[in-house]
């Protein structure tokens, strides 16, 4: 990465750069293990290891509580550093990282105080859109169903479920809104049964397996709201609200996929001969006109991406509240990173050659990574369209 509009020098603190220093730190451990993670599906233990010798998990917890207290926006620039390194290590980390802080916001501060102050780490993975009902019972809810997409599982010691409040028939219970209740279950890993089946051809490595709880009693205190709701605690990130800040963290993992794209590409094309070309690869005006504009593209996708979350943060600190503009920005922001990435990645691929398309190649490795993120629910295309129905008005008035 150049200097200029590198992650740290767009208003970053000195806890953001200490953590950014913690990730390059590990980042030739990761590099060298990046294969083996691949190919065995999940961390490996030197890199799992390394993530607690470093202290990284927890950096977006509020300090009050033993965290690192980064705000959101930090903690996405760590996530694209370590993405750099191995997209599968990015993902799995940050699926954990985003959805433990996340939940630690809406649980009550003495339950969150004692998740938090136990001997063994609390690190949440798991599929936490509801998607079974959750029956309720005295003191809490009984969980019952089988989940997918677990990222990170393989070293979480907690488990997320997605529920919606049933009773005993399976009923939705409606909330005073009309609606049927989302809530989220925190279960001890061990409550849960893995099939470890997380079996493809890019992000390998995240063990995104499906799991199965069954008939497990969760008492209450342990579940919080999906969407909506009070936040127990005042950080940054709470205040953002579940609806916008959700998806935030898929857009740096992109970016750390297509910034490692770029500097692989360059490499490869630095006195790469072809028979058809006069100059070396990467001196053709053909290759540095096409680098240009990609490369641009990624710098600009980058730059919104950071206002978006950073614009968010200053309104919530300033005592005004996230608006719809806010969400459709960030729901526009996360689709159009994930096309620029995909671009960005494509043309690098395009340029590897032969170095591109080998199994075991690096540059192969980020191009599956980078095709298998586009499939994520929370960059899908249809984001755009929505976020459309709230720009569009916004547009039209500032004419009339």
């Amino acid at each position: 990465m150049t200097e200029t509009l590198s992650p740290e020098t767009i208003a970053g603190s000195a806890r953001e750069a200490d953590y950014l220093q913690r990730a390059r730190s590990i980042a030739p451990l990761i590099r060298q293990e990046a294969a083996a993670i691949e190919r065995e599906r999940t961390l490996t233990k030197p890199v799992a290891d390394a993530f607690v010798e470093q202290g990284l998990h927890g950096m977006l917890i509020p300090e009050e509580l033993g965290g690192g207290g980064l705000l959101p926006s930090e903690g996405m620039r760590v996530f694209e550093e370590v993405a750099k390194s191995d997209a599968s290590t990015g993902w799995a980390w940050m699926a954990s990282e985003w959805g433990t802080a996340g939940v630690v916001g809406y649980l009550a501060e003495d339950v969150a105080k004692d998740l938090l102050s136990r001997d063994e780490p609390f690190i949440v993975a798991g599929q936490l859109l509801p998607r079974y009902p959750g029956i309720q019972v005295e003191g809490g809810y009984i969980i019952d169903g089988r989940y997918s997409f677990a990222s990170g599982s393989d070293h979480a010691t907690w488990v997320g479920a997605g529920f919606y409040v049933a009773d005993e028939q399976g009923n939705p219970i409606l909330g005073e809104n009309g609606q049927p209740q989302a809530r989220i279950a925190l279960l001890p890993r061990e409550d849960a049964e893995f099939e470890k089946n997380w079996d493809v051809w890019g992000l390998a490595g995240t063990g995104s397996h499906d799991y199965t709880i069954s008939k497990k009693f969760v008492p209450a205190e342990h579940t919080t709201l999906t969407f909506g709701g009070t936040p127990t605690r005042s950080e940054t990130m709470f205040r953002l609200t579940n609806e916008f800040a959700g998806g935030l963290p898929h857009a740096p993992i992109a970016l750390g996929i297509a910034s490692r794209a770029l500097e692989l590409v360059a490499s490869l094309t630095a006195g790469k001969v072809r028979p058809t070309y006069s100059v070396p690869v990467g001196e053709a005006e053909i290759f540095r006109i096409d680098f240009g504009r990609k490369e641009a593209e990624l710098q600009a996708a980058r730059l919104y991406c950071y206002d978006v979350v950073r614009s968010a943060e200053d309104a919530v600190n300033s005592g005004r509240p996230i608006t719809p503009e806010h969400i459709a920005r960030a729901q526009q922001m996360l689709a159009w990173v994930h096309e620029v990435c995909a671009d960005v990645v494509t043309f690098a691929h395009r340029w590897g050659g032969s170095a591109s398309i080998a199994s075991t190649s690096t540059l192969g490795r980020f191009v599956r990574d980078m095709n298998v993120a586009t499939q994520h629910l929370l960059v899908d295309q249809k984001m755009l369209v929505d976020a459309a129905a709230v720009l569009l008005p916004i547009y039209a008035q500032a004419e009339a």
